[in-house]
């Protein structure tokens, strides 16, 4: 059997150690066992840090990543379809049968299905539906069922996309910029390569919340 130590557990599943520390701390991550004095960690380790990247690429925060852990599965299940029921079929969330689509969207169906299909959200391949951006659709139907038409969150949907795509170029610039300096990295590129899952779940983590609290603020403000 496979045994490491938790520098070696970092270097192989690019989870920096205090990081590993942090995870046994909140229950996301089984303790280690021991030789000696020193903690010793094994495939399991290793898989389990995987799977936690993996989720949190999915946009799952620890809390929820830990609830995955403890639901009891069926013995050839895994954690996708603990959240997920469809990720045998379709890994990437992007492509649901009809009766999926009818579970998703449930007694809205028959009213917002043509609009969702006119605002790009919903894309009729064959006997099934592509999901080009399944957020983006999620958050469709939380403002459908606040009362809003299904054509305004299709503005508000290419607003954000509009000022991200201006907010990531100066990200990029920013890091580019700083090449030798602050940021001592491979390059953009590279490491975008190497730690896209880690980066993509930080970018979900920071950038939802921040986006979430400068709505509140805004409302509040004009509320006033």
């Amino acid at each position: 059997m496979d045994r490491y130590s938790r520098l070696q557990l970092a270097e192989l599943s690019g989870v920096a150690a205090r990081t590993i520390r942090y995870y046994h701390s909140v229950g996301v991550l089984p303790k280690p066992g021991r030789a000696g004095k020193e903690a010793v960690y094994d495939a399991g380790h290793l898989q389990r840090l995987e799977a936690i990247t993996a989720m949190q690429a999915r946009g799952l925060r620890l809390d929820a990543i830990r609830e995955v852990f403890d639901a009891e599965m069926p013995h050839d299940g895994d954690w996708r379809e603990v959240f997920d029921p469809r990720s045998g079929d379709n890994a990437d969330g992007t492509l649901l049968d009809d009766e999926a689509l009818s579970e998703l969207l449930g007694d809205r169906r028959p009213e917002i299905l043509e609009d969702l299909m006119a605002a790009g959200y919903l894309q009729q391949q064959g006997l099934r539906w592509a999901v080009p951006e399944p957020a983006m659709l999620t958050g469709a139907l939380v403002l459908y069922d606040l009362g809003t038409d299904i054509s305004l969150s299709g503005v508000l949907r290419k607003l954000i996309r509009t000022h991200l795509a201006v907010l990531a170029d100066e990200i990029v610039r920013t890091f580019r910029d700083a090449a030798g300096a602050e940021y001592t990295g491979e390059g953009v590129g590279p490491d975008l390569d190497r730690f896209g899952d880690r980066l993509r779940a930080a970018a979900r983590e920071v950038g939802g919340a921040t986006l979430a609290e400068e709505i509140e603020r805004a409302a509040r403000e004009t509320d006033g």
